[in-house]
């Protein structure tokens, strides 16, 4: 199943999540980060994960991996990395996560777009 076809971010989705973007603080990585591996602990516990699920966990470890491999990051690539991890921690995001098979469609897709983002300022980084 290609996530892209079922859910894409508009313009304005995108314009809204950058005013949201600008706004992160920083500081809070560590917290945030705290929140995401609670997140993940209880999604991986379930019994089945659909694929939506599993392109989710994937991409996510992928950004967690960036944010802590490279310490250089800009701030702006910063913000962004930590706006899809704290999207996914939000279970009231645009579809809440305890819509069944499609509550973790917005946060995969969320999180598909930050890394496409980013691959286009790191292109010697291997993002999956």
């Amino acid at each position: 199943m290609n996530i892209s076809k079922l859910f894409q971010l508009t313009e304005e989705d995108k314009a809204q999540y950058q005013k949201l973007i600008d706004r992160i603080d920083l500081n809070s990585s560590g917290k945030v980060i705290r929140t995401l591996n609670t997140k993940l602990d209880k999604l991986i516990a379930s019994d089945s994960l659909n694929e939506i699920e599993v392109d989710l966990i994937k991409n996510v470890s992928v950004l967690v991996s960036i944010y802590q491999t490279y310490p250089d990051l800009t701030e702006s690539i910063r913000k962004r990395i930590l706006f899809a991890i704290s999207y996914f921690c939000d279970v009231n995001d645009d579809i809440p996560d305890i819509v069944p098979e499609i509550g973790y469609l917005d946060d995969a897709v969320v999180a598909r777009w930050v890394i496409e983002s980013i691959s286009k300022d790191l292109p010697e980084v291997s993002l999956a």
